[in-house]
């Protein structure tokens, strides 16, 4: 029979770890901003804020085309609010985050019950990779929140107001739709149109649906609500085609909102281009939703065989879910965070089968087998992390233990409290996840952040040197740029020895930019050399201490002319 989840033991555990995976989310905003889309990103932001300029978006000293103007103005708001740092680039982020949360919760409850909805916030709070955008901060969270609100505000509802036309729903679910599409692009509309197309087909609703005006004037105002975006385009390319944009002028800005950036990317004949794997995201959301994934691909797998049976019911959620993944697949740019839009659904779905299934079935019990063997593997992994990064600091280590020991009681004694197999199978391996997520964002980021070497030359020159305009070449540290209190000039070598001419310059660069000036005769001083590695590409033989060395490289801090 299915089990339902005891309401006392579990509401209980329930608040308790609902709270957890809220606070090992929020550890992330100690971190810096890691490189080097988030810190390019929170550097963009910051020239906006200094500029007071709202309008134009500028990397390197230059006009910048690529991402739409939502989360920069957003993370402008908060600098304003809180002044420029980490934590003020990451608040907006994490609050949409918990609107994903809040949405997440309220979508499940209304389409299926109040147990569905508890457990789907709890595998959202704890699914891998939207713990780690909290700490790498990019658009995603934005998305994540903003496609789950439009969703939920155009769902059926029995409610009396969305019967009688929902004219607040309507537009609601427009304006999150509207905010989505200026975060990442016009590409957000395709899944979730194609979605609700699909459940009213499947559910035989398709030509009534679509004769209905409010999906219309639902379109229409999504197309009012962008306006703020075309025009921030139109003003700062469309009007000014002289500009060099791409290594080309005449670029128009609405032309690469609406074609370039996403349907360019798609068929790879945009200006930015990559290398698409169609199994890419099969495997990537293997770890990526950790530790729920496997429970993900049997919920998928059962959707899947219902869809080709042209199965009626609730057709939403898992078309948005199949859609995304089809369409990032078939995509020749790839990136892994990509699916976190998505993670929202894939709980609601998750957890709906789960609770779903025979609590004394012989599937639950093999899948119980498999959460227990993840959540073990969590918990060690956390344990081999620490022996490579803090064998002589003992504090995570106690951490560690502790959370196992209360982990282990937890198994041990939940049979005897009264707990079925799938409030043990959901609490065992939510507490491991939030284990393995505290342990990474209070001691793991924090160690590996002081190989992010352009944020180290900023701190040291902010102290020695406040306010010192400091020059930088290829290779490019974005972290450089936002922590810097001074300013930072994107340049050439030709302008930086010209800037050299008459006076010293600090400037950031690697050895062989270094070797290359002493080449050309031009006076070169180390002040300091840096450890670097780029961090967000993490490899497992930089984790062992001996191998180390030999992926790290070296930034130098110089000080750079006049002849004498």
């Amino acid at each position: 029979m299915t089990e339902q989840l005891t309401p006392v033991r579990w509401r209980s555990w329930y608040i308790a770890l609902v709270a957890a995976g809220i606070l090992v989310n929020l550890l992330g905003l100690h971190s810096s901003i890691l490189e080097p889309d988030g810190a390019l990103y929170a550097s963009i932001a910051k020239t906006m804020v200094l500029n007071g300029d709202w309008v134009n978006l500028y990397a390197h000293n230059r006009d910048w085309l690529d991402k739409p103007h939502f989360p920069f103005w957003m993370t402008a708001i908060s600098y304003s609010l809180f002044g420029i740092n980490e934590i003020a680039y990451k608040i907006p982020a994490l609050v949409f985050w918990a609107l994903g949360g809040w949405y997440t919760f309220l979508i499940a409850r209304r389409l299926y019950s109040e147990q569905v909805a508890q457990v789907a916030l709890l595998i959202y709070l704890t699914a891998l990779h939207l713990v780690i955008s909290n700490n790498d901060v990019r658009a995603e969270p934005y998305l994540t929140g903003l496609l789950a609100g439009s969703v939920y505000y155009w769902l059926p509802s029995p409610d009396r107001w969305h019967r009688s036309g929902g004219t607040g729903r309507v537009v609601l679910g427009a304006l999150f739709m509207a905010a989505a599409i200026m975060t990442k692009g016009i590409f957000i509309l395709i899944p979730v149109v194609g979605a609700f197309m699909l459940h009213w087909a499947l559910n035989g609703q398709l030509k009534q649906e679509l004769s209905k005006p409010r999906w219309w004037i639902a379109l229409g105002l999504v197309g009012v609500f962008i306006l703020p975006e075309l025009l921030t385009l139109y003003w700062q390319f469309d009007q000014h085609p002289e500009k060099t944009v791409f290594g080309r002028t005449g670029v128009s800005g609405l032309r690469f909102f609406f074609w370039d950036s996403q349907f360019g990317r798609f068929m790879n004949t945009g200006p930015i281009k990559g290398k698409g794997d169609p199994s890419f995201f099969l495997h990537t959301l293997l770890w990526a939703f950790l530790p729920w994934s496997i429970l993900l691909y049997t919920t998928m797998w059962e959707k899947i065989k219902g869809l080709v049976r042209r199965e009626k019911g609730e057709w939403v959620l898992p078309g948005i879910s199949l859609i995304c993944f089809l369409l990032f697949s078939a995509s020749r740019f790839q990136l892994p965070h990509y699916m976190n839009i998505v993670f929202p659904f894939f709980a609601i779905l998750t957890a709906e089968w789960l609770l779903r299934q025979d609590a004394e079935g012989k599937k639950l019990r093999v899948l119980g087998g498999i959460q227990l063997g993840i959540s073990i593997l969590l918990l060690v992994g956390c344990i081999l992390l620490w022996g490579l990064m803090y064998l002589t600091n003992f504090r995570p280590l106690v951490y560690v233990l502790s959370m196992a020991i209360l982990w282990g009681l937890f198994w041990k004694k939940a049979g005897v409290s009264g707990f079925g197999r799938t409030a043990r199978l959901i609490i065992s391996t939510s507490l491991a996840a939030i284990t393995l997520y505290g342990f990474l964002n209070l001691y793991f980021y924090p160690a590996l952040l002081k190989y992010q070497s352009g944020e180290q030359v900023a701190k040291q020159v902010n102290q020695q040197q406040p306010g010192k305009r400091i020059y930088q070449t290829n290779p490019l540290s974005y972290s450089l740029d936002f922590y810097s209190d001074g300013p930072v000039r994107y340049t050439d070598r030709v302008e930086l020895v010209a800037a050299a001419k008459d006076s010293a310059v600090l400037y950031y660069s690697s050895r062989e930019q270094r070797d290359t000036l002493v080449a050309m005769g031009v006076p070169v001083q180390v002040i300091d050399s840096f450890p670097h590695y780029h961090i967000s590409k993490l490899k497992i033989g930089f984790l062992l201490p001996d191998k180390r060395p030999k992926y790290l490289q070296y930034r130098y801090l110089m000080q750079v002319g006049p002849k004498p």
